[in-house]
């Protein structure tokens, strides 16, 4: 695990820059080498493999009937395009030859407590002295997470790393976005985890209007062709045809333009907050 974490006031978060080009992910699977049954209780989760690069990744299957895989897949490119750290995500074949998504393990993360507790304290209590980054990109975070239908971001599924004294943050865990509730009806709903939280954070961290705004100019400059580019580096069963053809055509459309501007109006207007 992670040295111990210093204390917020002294720390800044490290926002990741915004990607000029998608990520390049190489176009065959991982082999597991070993694997590890599951350390805590997960809905979602399988457990975690040793792979032969010599990375360890959590895996995921698709459950209760919904295209987890992709929508993982998708969702981590997509936060990466927009400027939101993650995650490296593979495909990885199990020992016993199916194919699933994982997401690699990074190196010094803190554990979910400390992360928590880090996110917790609220700034304004922190000797005075804001916590550089972290207001910023919180709120770039929930933007996409409401974007993209994503109703399960809680306290669990953030990852903090203190890299020398920089407290880097990253998004991870996007099995209940995207495809988990396609076509998306509205916005995740008052109730849900993720608009708990995210009022949580705002009470204690404040909201970045600006931030979230840039998220979404950034979600409207990705291309069709980008999000092309992403389905076809997973594997082809993670994403029956049809839905491909659906999702694919919805970005293309005015539809999404659309759903962004009234994401906007409502985290102005905070009836989306």
């Amino acid at each position: 695990m992670s040295e111990p974490p210093r204390t917020p006031s002294k720390q800044s978060v490290a926002v990741a820059p915004v990607a000029v080009v998608p990520r390049q992910m190489q176009m065959f699977t991982r082999k597991a080498i070993t694997e590890f049954p599951q350390k805590e209780n997960s809905a979602d989760s399988l457990g975690e493999v040793e792979a032969d690069d010599n990375h360890h990744y959590y895996i995921k299957a698709d459950a209760h009937g919904r295209l987890v895989r992709a929508s993982e897949w998708i969702s981590t490119h997509i936060s990466e395009a927009v400027g939101i750290g993650a995650p490296t995500p593979t495909a990885i074949e199990r020992i016993d030859g199916s194919v699933v998504f994982g997401s690699r393990r990074i190196a010094g993360v803190a554990d979910k407590v400390t992360t928590a507790a880090y996110l917790t304290t609220p700034t304004a209590t922190n000797v005075g002295v804001p916590v550089s980054g972290l207001q910023t990109i919180l709120s770039s975070i929930y933007a996409l997470d409401m974007f993209i239908h994503n109703d399960d971001r809680h306290f669990g599924n953030y990852l903090s790393v203190d890299d020398n004294g920089t407290r880097r943050l990253y998004a991870f865990d996007f099995s209940r976005a995207l495809f988990w509730q396609w076509p998306w009806t509205g916005f995740p709903a008052i109730g849900q985890n993720t608009r708990m939280c995210g009022a949580f954070l705002r009470n204690s961290h404040g909201f970045d209007q600006n931030s979230a705004s840039g998220t979404l100019d950034r979600l409207s400059g990705l291309a069709p062709a980008t999000i092309e580019g992403f389905i076809n580096q997973m594997p082809t069963d993670w994403l029956p045809a049809d839905v491909r053809t659906q999702f694919v055509g919805w970005w293309a459309s005015n539809a999404r333009n659309a759903r962004i501007e009234e994401l906007r109006a409502g985290i102005i207007d905070g009836s989306l907050l």
